[in-house]
């Protein structure tokens, strides 16, 4: 006689990443459609010795999401729980795209202060993570939240803030979906904003002479360098008043049809195209790169602020990505760049270097200090990891922390040495799932468990 399925159980199905990186069919798949039901569903999981990973997007190129036992999907938790328009915070449910999110808090002539360039992934995975944008005097996700609601392994519902459980709230901020499974984020939001962007083709060399006043002197930059060129694009926004509707758009609704085809063509099908060429003629990836560089020529536009943080992303890589301290970005960087050119290794895709405030969370990877971020991406079909491997020793010596949704050699060593709130992150976690409800392998083996 079969087992009673578990509340919320559909029928299981293959889940992979977005990057292709890791794949799992797992033995149970619950997708709730209520807070009530997620709870039911993994306080039953719990009760029968089963082990329960929360998905969102499938957006991390890491084995954290992986659930060999239980998986729950998320994707039917969505919209707006609660607006406060005069304290300017949003309530949302887990699953909520940061997109679909965006689209909500415009119609309440509300803003996420910052936000990363995909959009497609979900609020609870992109917090859990500490998925971040870039801009110094701004925070990641993660240190945009200011309350959480979470699901206990016993199906309880914990209520946690920086007044009430701190310790559990600073914990959960960037939780690997291991401190409960997230219900509803709670995000301190402004009034809506428009940004306008400059991306502009400079001396790379230049550039980075100058990185650390760049940085500060925007409201939110990023660079951009493939390998093999000398030059780099930058990515310039700034703040700007939201004026009417009808101001809103680049000129007009035809100069912002030609935006997006150039996005769409230019910047994605070309670029795959290209893509697809190196990996049957790898030899030709300097060419490749030099051609897929000329193509981003500079622009100007702006609009409302989450359609200008945003990009398209429909070329496939897998990533590695380290936060460094700020002062450590510029050596770090000219180290990278020197191996890739002693070493001749063929990225077709660019470095991307990026920044952000401090946070609290004590598993931010901007915990702590202000940070500067470096970027590797590969095409999906031509992931090598020994090329990462070998930029991670560079981060490493420059005091790096990995973001925990790439790809990453780092151990429970390393962790604890970079990490001062490691020890009270585990002791938070253990107090919470004594049983180890929430974790995987990849979990276990990443922090010593």
């Amino acid at each position: 006689m079969s087992e009673t399925p578990l509340p919320g159980e559909t029928g299981t199905r293959e889940w992979t990443t977005w990057g292709r990186t890791h794949t799992v069919t797992p033995e149970h798949v619950l997708a709730p459609s209520s807070v009530e039901e997620l709870a039911r569903g993994v306080a039953a999981a719990a009760r029968r010795g089963l082990h329960v990973r929360p998905v969102g997007s499938g957006c991390s190129f890491s084995a954290l999401a992986v659930a060999p036992e239980v998986l729950v999907d998320l994707s039917a938790l969505t919209g707006l729980v609660d607006v406060d328009a005069q304290q300017h915070r949003a309530t949302v449910l887990a699953g909520t795209t940061l997109a679909a999110l965006s689209q909500d808090l415009e119609e309440h002539d509300l803003a996420v202060t910052n936000l990363p360039d995909s959009t497609w992934q979900t609020v609870a995975g992109a917090v859990a993570t500490g998925t971040h944008g870039t801009g110094l005097r701004f925070p990641s996700l993660s240190g945009q939240v200011v309350a959480l609601t979470l699901v206990s392994p016993s199906g309880e519902l914990l209520e946690c803030s920086a007044e009430q459980r701190p310790e559990l709230f600073r914990a959960a901020c960037t939780g690997l979906g291991i401190t409960g499974v997230v219900a509803t984020v709670t995000l301190q939001c402004e009034p809506a904003f428009r940004l306008h962007a400059a991306e502009l083709k400079e001396p790379l060399g230049q550039l980075v002479d100058s990185l650390g006043d760049r940085m500060a002197g925007a409201d939110h930059f990023e660079f951009f360098w493939t390998p093999g060129t000398s030059t780099a694009q930058t990515r310039i926004l700034t703040r700007l008043h939201k004026l009417p509707e009808s101001y809103t758009r680049p000129g007009s609704p035809v100069a912002r049809t030609v935006r997006r085809l150039d996005d769409l063509l230019l910047r994605n099908t070309l670029t795959a195209g290209l893509h697809q060429l190196a990996t049957v003629l790898p030899r030709s990836t300097p060419g490749v790169n030099r051609l897929d560089a000329f193509t981003n020529s500079p622009r100007r536009y702006s609009d409302l602020s989450h359609r200008v943080f945003t990009v398209p992303r429909r070329v496939r890589f897998v990533s590695t990505e380290y936060a460094l301290p700020d002062e450590e970005l510029v050596p770090a960087f000219r180290e990278l760049q020197a191996l890739i050119e002693r070493r001749g290794y063929a990225f077709s895709l660019p470095v991307d270097v990026r920044c952000s405030a401090a946070e609290e969370a004590w598993l931010s990877p901007a915990h702590g200090r202000a940070t500067g971020w470096i970027a590797l991406r590969q095409y999906w079909r031509r992931h090598d990891p020994k090329v990462f491997a070998a930029a991670e020793e560079i981060f490493a010596a420059h005091g790096g922390r990995p973001h925990w949704g790439t790809v990453h050699t780092r151990d429970a060593e390393y962790l604890r040495s970079v990490y001062p709130r490691f020890q009270d992150f585990l002791d938070v976690r253990a107090e919470l799932d004594p049983d180890g409800v929430f974790l995987n392998d990849h979990v276990r083996s990443l922090l010593g468990l």
